[in-house]
């Protein structure tokens, strides 16, 4: 009888194990799918006149005011296309041995709507190029990755300007998602001695606490931290790396280039701590931080445009030095 009890309990500890264990596989895919696709190419392909009214440019006045010469890279790092536009500032048009900015696009952006922020580098003479991210406009890439998988773009691009213009200032400025790609791409010190500044502007610093935040904002009613578990198991298990990997506070400590980080404290989307922990993890005195009181996610070149100048010619005077 004993033995028929122990048996009947083994059976059932084993049903509910294997019940645990496929339960916590489908959450890992839901979590996963969710945080690995956060946007699509069709969610992004089409800029809308909304958009260019807010930071009150007129597109076309912009693609007849400076040459855009449109360029695809195939990714090294998995083969798919990176489309981008090469911008040239006036007086450069065909002239790609100049000083120039590399700009990183946000969530749920594309390479035009920095366009906005690319005048301040055009009207101090450098040359523009800004791309799209995976998963984002034209590039079909699979997979968004918080930055891990995106700096490979990034540093795709940097080798292409660098070959082009190997003695001339180059920059690359990074939004949110885009601050995230440009830290991580920090990690690899060849990259960094090809540039000689960065600026993050509202940047992600943790694809943890962005995962762990999502899952939160769903009110599922599970433990979030088992629910973040199961999805950074599967994260691991399909792409090779863990949330813990893309955090931009651990690849940008050794940074030596002038560095500008700005935020807000009343973003929410990525709160003020994301910025000021990438300021404090940065051992280097040539770093910088700008916090401002009273704008929403990267909005400050809108609400405070004259400090937002002022804080970039801080940072190209400090090549000088």
């Amino acid at each position: 009888m004993k033995k028929k009890l122990t048996k009947i309990f083994i059976s059932i500890l084993c049903i509910i194990l294997v019940g645990f264990c496929g339960m916590s596989y489908y959450i890992g895919i839901q979590v996963f799918e969710g945080s690995t696709q956060l946007v699509t190419c069709e969610d992004t392909s089409q800029v809308k006149e909304t958009f260019w009214t807010k930071y009150g440019i007129d597109y076309q006045t912009f693609c007849n005011t400076y040459q855009i010469e449109k360029i695809e890279l195939t990714s090294t790092f998995d083969g798919h296309t990176i489309p981008a536009d090469y911008i040239y500032a006036a007086g450069n048009e065909n002239d790609k041995n100049n000083p120039t900015v590399i700009m990183v696009h946000g969530l749920g952006g594309n390479r035009y709507t920095n366009y906005p922020i690319a005048e301040i580098f055009l009207e101090k003479g450098y040359n523009v190029l800004t791309y799209d991210q995976r998963s984002s406009n034209e590039n079909t890439a699979r997979y968004t990755t918080f930055g891990y998988w995106e700096r490979y773009d990034l540093t795709d691009y940097i080798t292409y300007i660098y070959d082009l213009a190997p003695d001339k200032v180059i920059g690359v400025w990074g939004a949110s998602f885009g601050g995230a790609t440009a830290g991580l791409a920090m990690e690899d010190k060849e990259v960094e001695e090809k540039i000689d500044f960065l600026i993050l502007d509202c940047p992600v610093s943790s694809m943890k606490w962005m995962v762990e935040e999502e899952l939160r904002n769903m009110d599922i009613g599970l433990p979030i931290s088992y629910m973040l578990f199961c999805g950074n198991v599967l994260n691991k298990g399909k792409l090779g790396f863990g949330y813990e990997d893309a955090n931009v506070c651990q690849t940008i400590s050794n940074v030596e280039i002038p560095v500008l980080v700005i935020n807000s404290k009343i973003d929410t989307v990525t709160p003020q701590f994301m910025g000021q922990d990438i300021y404090d993890a940065i051992s280097s005195s040539k770093k910088m931080i700008w916090t401002v009181d009273d704008s929403e996610h990267t909005d400050m070149w809108l609400d405070h445009n004259p400090e937002y100048r002022e804080h970039v010619d801080e940072v190209l005077r400090e090549l000088d030095h």
